[in-house]
């Protein structure tokens, strides 16, 4: 049970880790995500591709003679073909080489079709150079592409060019590529890879960056100097939320430090803007528009149509709320206006409800006024909801509202909502996962208390110590009260389970959709890994590196988006996090073993 207990508090700690928007160097993280193999390499073979020793091929003909052949072009290019003779195929595609073999025949036969087929390329080795993870020879088949040869190389270090690849043949014949054109849709340079070719990845030669309301957030490598349209390009373009008002340039200035630069496109011309140059080190921000309506009033506590109505010039309290709306319990003789001042601070304005809905005296709204109608004998409660919503922000709670309510009362979701990510945390809740941690601490303490009496061995002191320290560290770590709620099927959550009556305190905070699948424990590269649809959990465990040599295979589990653990492996979603348990493997005694099994789970809670 404590084991279990220690699971469920470690997921809702990594659960909330998985929503991470630090930028990254585009491109990257294409190569992180491939494990291959020289068997895997070159499984698709290009047009270009041109024969040579060591291809093993077939060769079937059909007509006046009916035959199938498979042979290997040998050292000198040639094949030896029945009746046929000779024939040299080295350095011809697979189409010339099928016209060749069809002149040759029809000197023989009449009426005779050909057609040959590359059954298995031939393997070669290459070099790989420079900002590569793993630098070395490698062993490729010749159909391979520069993509596959990176890989098996590992990848292209943080600093290391995806520009100015250069492909260096045994005569000094260098290719130059870039990868960019690629990675943003385009072809593969067409590459036929020769014996002791070399693939030299250099250092980059600089990088700006791009973040806020842009398709593809990253850090995009430049060639000394780059424009802005060009970076806007790369980055996909603006999203519809951004504020084109201002674009702001973050530059590091020898002389002066670090400055800001604005733009204000509507303030010059489009050319302008389009032809801004950035340099090396420079950082580009595109703010979100503001979510929140400016011309509306809120109407918010114990009152029947709580929610957000338009604001028009000369709007009063009477006609946005009549009599009608007052609840039993609604304090008719007070209710407060907090608005906001020019200079940016609040004030409250208190009035008669009572009065003003009967329009007894002028109360005159403003823009962004927000009206607090108190209940006789409860205090204000309040909620807050966060994240993928449209209008986020802090609520205050009707008695006895429920969570579909109130994420009708914020407007629903946005289109980047991940329903199944929903973070749910209670104040309570909280407090009941708190007293179940130090519970667990006191009882774990005393077993290792109880243990360094009996310890020998100084592997076994040794242990006992580390543990002590984890748990001393488990007790200073953040407690998350978080409740496990399902939102989908949305159009059924009104009424389910999952609609919790709504407490003082409670925070709902909405993702977006994670594009990774983590991968943790005892596996030998752990990962976020590009979520792949229909990809089961063997995909994503050979991808962090298959298993250690104390990875309990019977122990592995999923932290689900929503919290949840799991050990059903059948179906894997985007922010899964799929954990493989620790098994205490050649220790004497049981006892040991239940620490060191404990320990493991811990340290991950802490990590």
């Amino acid at each position: 049970m404590k084991r279990f207990f220690l699971l469920i508090f470690f997921s809702q700690i990594l659960a909330l880790k998985v929503f991470s928007d630090e930028l990254r160097v585009f491109g990257q993280d294409f190569f992180s995500n491939m494990n291959l193999t020289t068997s895997e390499v070159g499984r698709f073979i290009p047009e270009n591709y041109l024969l040579g020793p060591g291809d093993q091929i077939e060769i079937a003909a059909w007509g006046v003679i009916d035959m199938r052949q498979q042979m290997e072009i040998d050292r000198e290019g040639n094949i030896l073909v029945s009746k046929i003779g000779k024939l040299h195929l080295s350095g011809k595609s697979l189409n010339l080489a099928k016209k060749y073999l069809q002149d040759k025949f029809n000197k023989i036969y009449r009426d005779v079709k050909i057609e040959i087929t590359l059954l298995k390329p031939r393997l070669i080795c290459v070099f790989v150079i420079g900002e590569v993870k793993k630098p070395g020879t490698h062993t490729i088949t010749a159909s391979a592409t520069i993509l596959e040869v990176l890989a098996m190389a590992g990848g292209i270090n943080s600093g290391g060019t995806l520009r100015k690849i250069s492909v260096i043949s045994k005569d000094g014949t260098r290719k130059e590529i870039d990868l960019y054109p690629v990675l943003l849709g385009g072809m593969l340079p067409e590459i036929n890879f020769q014996p002791e070719d070399i693939v030299y990845v250099p250092l980059a030669k600089g990088f700006v960056s791009i973040k806020g309301a842009v398709r593809r957030p990253a850090i995009y490598e430049i060639d000394g100097s780059i424009t802005l349209q060009r970076l806007f390009e790369y980055a996909g373009g603006l999203l519809p939320e951004a504020d084109t008002r201002r674009i702001t340039v973050f530059r590091n200035d020898p002389s002066a430090g670090k400055i800001i630069i604005d733009i204000f496109p509507q303030l010059v011309k489009k050319q302008e803007v389009d032809s801004f140059v950035l340099t090396d080190g420079d950082v580009v921000e595109i703010s979100f528009l503001n979510k929140e309506i400016i011309d509306c009033v809120d109407v918010e506590g114990t009152i029947k149509n709580p929610g957000k109505y338009q604001w028009k010039k000369g709007l009063q309290v009477a006609d946005i709320i009549s009599e009608t709306d007052l609840l039993p319990e609604t304090l008719q003789e007070q209710a407060e206006i907090i608005r906001e001042k020019p200079d940016g601070t609040r004030e409250i304005v208190q009035f008669s409800l009572i009065e003003a809905v009967r329009r007894i005296g002028n109360v005159e709204l403003k823009p962004r006024d927000r009206i607090i109608v108190r209940s006789k004998d409860r205090p204000i409660k309040k909620v807050t909801i966060t994240g993928e919503i449209k209008f986020p922000g802090e609520y205050i709670l009707v008695p006895g509202e429920r969570l579909s309510s109130l994420i009708q009362r914020a407007g629903g979701f946005t289109s980047q909502a991940y329903l199944n990510g929903v973070i749910f945390t209670r104040v309570s809740a909280r407090q009941r996962e708190k007293q179940e941690i130090e519970k667990f601490i006191i009882e774990k303490s005393a077993t290792l208390e109880k243990e360094a009496g009996r310890a020998v061995s100084e592997e076994e002191k040794a242990i006992i110590e580390k543990g002590k320290g984890l748990l001393q560290q488990l007790a200073q770590a953040p407690v998350t009260g978080r409740v496990v709620v399902y939102l989908e099927p949305w159009n059924k959550f009104a009424g389910s389970e999952s609609d919790l009556v709504l407490e003082d305190g409670d925070r709902i905070h909405i993702p977006v959709k994670p594009d990774i699948v983590s991968v943790a424990g005892e596996v030998n590269h752990p990962a976020n890994v590009l979520y792949k649809e229909g990809a089961d959990i063997r995909y994503y465990i050979e991808k962090a590196g298959s298993f250690t040599r104390n990875a309990d295979v019977k122990n592995i589990f999923i932290i689900k988006a929503n919290g949840t653990a799991t050990n059903d492996l059948k179906k894997i979603d985007p922010g899964d996090f799929i954990v493989v348990g620790f098994l205490a493997k050649d220790r004497p005694g049981k006892i040991l073993k239940d620490i060191l099994q404990m320990l493991y789970y811990v340290k991950m809670i802490i990590d």
